[in-house]
């Protein structure tokens, strides 16, 4: 009994030893370049995290921290890592900077940048989150987990998740955000069009002042804002939520499966409550008419206020 607790004990602890080195940085590496005018930045990596900042002036910083993946049986790497930070897999041509994949097994490399805000970025991992502040050239990111941040973006902005939630903050431009499994947090600032779509999770937008598109396969959409171009809002099954102005002037189709219908603003309109035993359907004019709202969820409720 005594031999087995502590065979226990040393398997637990060789455990905590392996996975607090593979939490470690194994090795950093910084680079300054120089550039004039908007740049063009893209980063990729199989595995890390990608932090991209506005730092002003006509410089492009970036800080690398290299991670080891160690295991029981694996073999020294300081090799490996000695040459990345030698040799790190960074380019540039004019104000173009690229940063490439590392293709070694059990390495992976985390990015802090500071860039011009007049800079287009495209991001890609394939594990792990993504911070993007202050910029106001075009953004395209895309991550297979890992959760998305941005804050004060001004440009056109697409984000791809396969799993992992997305919040902006601040945004003024177009956004296109897609999710396969996360919930999706958008506060715009801006006249863009939002347009957001998820799989399984939760879709909230505040601040809108422009067209508006949400799909869930499951999960709530709850929205906030002016329609000032046409806003089309789908769900699966969850409860659709809309808070809009009572001096807006839009044209209303609400839907629902299975759930009910609350229109707190005064509607002329022909109203069909039961057309078939499980549907209902709302459709008029609020003040007027104008953009057109429409809102349909399988089952679930539909609250205009």
């Amino acid at each position: 009994m005594k031999l087995h607790r502590s065979l226990a004990f040393l398997t637990a602890l060789l455990l905590a030893v392996s996975l607090s080195a593979f939490a470690s940085t194994a090795g950093t590496f910084d680079r300054t370049y120089t550039v004039k005018g908007p740049v063009d930045l893209e980063v990729l990596t199989h595995s890390g995290d990608i932090i991209v900042r506005n730092g002003g002036g006509n410089t492009v910083t970036i800080h690398a921290r290299i991670h080891v993946g160690y295991s029981l049986f694996s073999s020294d790497r300081r090799a490996e890592v000695e040459e990345l930070q030698r040799n790190p897999p960074l380019h540039q041509s004019g104000n173009t900077i690229r940063i490439d994949y590392v293709n070694t097994n059990n390495i992976s490399i985390d990015y802090e940048i500071t860039t011009p805000a007049e800079t287009k970025l495209r991001g890609h991992s394939g594990s792990g989150n993504q911070t993007i502040e202050g910029l106001s050239g075009a953004i395209d990111l895309e991550t297979g987990s890992g959760d998305v941040k941005l804050d004060r973006l001004s440009g056109e902005v697409h984000t791809q998740s396969g799993s992992g939630n997305m919040r902006a903050h601040d945004i003024s431009g177009t956004l296109r955000a897609r999710a396969g499994s996360g919930d999706i947090e958008v506060d715009q600032r801006g006249s863009g069009n939002v347009d957001a779509r998820t799989g399984s999770g939760n879709i909230h937008v505040q601040g809108l002042s422009a067209g508006f598109r949400a799909d869930a396969g499951s999960g709530d959409i709850t929205a906030e804002g002016l329609p000032k171009s046409d806003w089309e809002v789908r769900t699966g099954s969850g409860t659709v939520t809309l808070k809009i102005p009572s001096n807006a002037a839009f044209d209303v189709d609400l839907s629902t499966g299975s759930g009910s219908l609350d229109v707190a603003h005064p509607v002329s309109t022909t109203i069909q409550g039961h057309v078939q035993e499980y549907h209902k359907r709302v459709a008029g004019k609020v003040n007027g008419g104008g953009p057109h709202v429409l809102v349909h969820t399988g089952s679930g409720d539909v609250r205009i206020q």
